[in-house]
């Protein structure tokens, strides 16, 4: 079997699907799984029959995966909360997110740990989504007592709705406050003092680069190097849309490879050992992955990082399936539902799809054959766009309603652009951190290059046909 993680992903993969279709009894499902394994552990030649029965046994762990990531514990919030309950409650508990500003309301996520209501209290678990009218200091880990009703999330229920992408988050409630007396403040402080102190310094960081740059191209920046979109404009972002080159204000792979790159290309001058580089060099990784707010482009560039870090490390020749396949697989053994996540399916998809088309496409054409180089770096650079768009055209068309011919030729011109831009942040920021006046020589051109995307950017969904709406 040629690269077997990719089968038993696959496999894995439909066993989540089928089991959004089904409604088999979970047990009966457990005892065949339990039965396959045990017929595999004792089946003792690897012919057909034992290949077959490892992609059953897949499939069946990942549909029980999916039926177990809906069912809650005893003491979940949710089964203290009826549908349309008016009831008042007190919650206790710690902020687990760090808390944004956006569309005129404050948003975090507070992990509960009890629940008041009638004057009786419970302990409880489970996350609810908090909805402020107001601004108010606070930060990850705060402890808090909040007052309020809980309303169930809207459109729960339909297809792709606000409530079936919270749930799938794992959370089932919203707690709206209007008023700072539904706030009483604690001295206690919870949550992992790690994840604090990265969303310490990507404060930090933010306030860095908006100490150099004016609000716009803060903004980009902000997005692009720390994976912080708050701030952009909704017009700049609709315009990213219509032009498919929205994926560049996203932390992605090409910002974690310049991670790695630097951190490992600092420690081969400071002359420490292979393996120590290795090490020092994943770590760093995977406190950018926390810093940057670890969300699934960024954990799949990350677990792809560390595989192809630890593919040198045992000195063995890395795949790019096996750390494609392997990110996934981490993310979908944590939380099964991800799979039906747009986010999720277009991240990895898109990757995919220049992985497997590009190399195909080239060969097609002929693209080797060419001598000029120039031409044949364009050509590339075509080839990678085209590959990406065709791979996310169907997804990106059935929830968006959008197709965007011009995606191809904005990628090309906007990307490296981006690339420029990336590195130009990435200097800007360290330079402000260790030498500010040094700071300001980067400063301007990152602001030329971020009003000169835009310009383009803007220009492209000018032409005709730049998209369609379906």
């Amino acid at each position: 079997m040629k690269r077997p993680l990719v089968n038993l992903a696959v496999f894995y993969c439909l066993g989540i699907i089928l089991a959004g279709w089904t409604r088999i009894n979970f047990w009966i499902i457990t005892a065949i799984a339990i039965a396959v394994f045990a017929a595999v552990t004792l089946w003792g030649r690897k012919n057909w029959i034992f290949l077959a029965s490892v992609l059953f046994l897949a499939l069946l762990i990942g549909y029980l995966s999916q039926r177990n990531s809906w069912v809650l514990s005893k003491c979940h919030i949710r089964k203290f909360v009826s549908y349309k309950d008016s009831s008042l409650y007190c919650l206790n508990g710690f902020i687990a997110s760090q808390p944004e500003f956006k569309n005129n309301h404050l948003w975090f996520i507070l992990r509960i740990h009890q629940i008041q209501s009638d004057k009786l209290r419970y302990k409880c678990c489970g996350e609810v989504l908090v909805k402020m009218d107001f601004e108010q200091e606070l930060n990850y880990g705060d402890n808090l007592t909040l007052i309020g009703n809980l309303d169930r999330p809207p459109s729960f229920g339909r297809s792709q709705g606000y409530g079936d992408y919270l749930a799938r988050q794992g959370i089932y409630l919203i707690m709206p406050i209007q008023d700072h007396r539904q706030i009483i403040r604690q001295n206690k402080f919870n949550g992992a003092g790690l994840i604090r102190g990265c969303l310490w310094l990507r404060a930090y960081l933010e306030q860095v680069i908006s100490r150099y740059l004016p609000p716009l191209p803060a903004s980009i920046l902000a997005a692009m190097v720390l994976g912080q979109k708050r701030n952009i404009p909704w017009l700049v972002n609709n315009s990213m849309v219509k032009s498919g080159t929205v994926h560049i204000l996203v932390v992605s792979g090409f910002n974690v490879g310049i991670v790695a790159f630097a951190i490992n290309l600092l420690l081969k001058i400071l002359r420490l050992p292979r393996k120590a580089r290795i090490i020092l060099t994943a770590i760093c990784l995977f406190i950018y992955c926390l810093v940057t707010g670890a969300t699934n482009p960024v954990i799949r560039a990350t677990i792809m990082g560390l595989v192809f870090l630890a593919a040198y490390f045992l000195k063995r020749e890395p795949d790019i399936y096996n750390s494609l396949v392997s990110a996934a697989l981490f993310i979908l053994v944590i939380n099964p539902r991800q799979l039906f996540d747009i986010g999720f399916q277009l991240s990895f998809i898109s990757v995919l799809a220049i992985v497997y088309l590009y190399p195909k496409l080239k060969a097609l054409i002929h693209l080797e054959a060419c001598r000029i180089k120039i031409l044949k770096f364009i050509g590339e650079g075509c080839l990678v766009s085209f590959s990406a768009w065709l791979g996310t055209l169907v997804i990106i068309a059935l929830n968006f309603r959008i197709i965007a011919p011009v995606t191809v030729l904005a990628n090309i011109l906007i990307v490296p652009l981006a690339t420029l831009i990336t590195l130009c942040g990435f200097t800007l920021v360290l330079s402000g951190l260790v030498y500010p006046d040094l700071a300001n020589l980067f400063s301007l051109p990152t602001a030329v290059l971020i009003t000169l995307l835009l310009n383009i950017n803007a220009a492209l969904i000018k032409l005709p046909f730049a998209y369609i709406y379906v």
